[in-house]
């Protein structure tokens, strides 16, 4: 009986994981193999990484990332991916401060021991979106700036995605409807 309640009690949603301990055998897998896929469960990075996409993860340093990029981090043995949004100091001293997109704050400075790998890669309904093309690098840049003032423009945008739902659904529907009769 005491076994049921403790596998009950790991499978409890914290953050984004599914149980207390997938942030340990997320960061193992991922040092182990290099690269790991997850699938996107929060929406802390809406509009631009939505619940459902699928994340490919590569393990890298933190000389390896720069403003714009969308990074895996663990802190407090939870794990996030948000984007970096500034970069401070010198070259040899960088620090990173991080957000996610659709958060009206920063998640604060991103410490060396916290990164565990850059995302490169994001599938969306059969679609394959490659974050180091030269234009998501550059969409990744303009976001990171834009993510900065999301508490003044986010509230609108949200509005706008609600109230335009129904058309986009009515939208949806007709396209495929079309697309079914060719």
């Amino acid at each position: 009986m005491q076994e049921t309640a403790d596998r009950r009690q790991e499978t409890k949603r914290i953050g984004g994981e599914r149980r207390a301990g997938d942030g340990a055998r997320i960061a193992d897998a991922l040092k182990r193999r290099g690269r790991i896929a997850l699938r996107v469960q929060g929406t802390s990075m809406l509009p631009w990484v939505r619940p459902q996409d699928i994340a490919l993860i590569r393990q890298t340093l933190m000389e390896n990332v720069r403003c714009g990029d969308v990074v895996l981090f663990r802190r407090e043995n939870r794990l996030f991916v948000h984007r970096i949004v500034r970069k401070q100091g010198s070259l040899e001293a960088a620090q990173f401060l991080l957000k996610g997109d659709a958060h009206p704050t920063a998640d604060g400075i991103l410490r060396k021991q916290e990164l565990l790998g850059r995302v490169v890669r994001i599938y969306r309904n059969g679609r394959r979106i490659d974050l180091d093309a030269p234009g998501q690098l550059a969409l990744g840049l303009f976001i990171s700036q834009l993510s900065l003032h999301s508490r003044f423009w986010y509230p609108a945008a949200k509005l706008v995605a609600i109230a335009t739902r129904p058309a986009r659904r009515w939208l949806h529907a007709l396209h495929v409807s079309v697309a079914s009769v060719r």
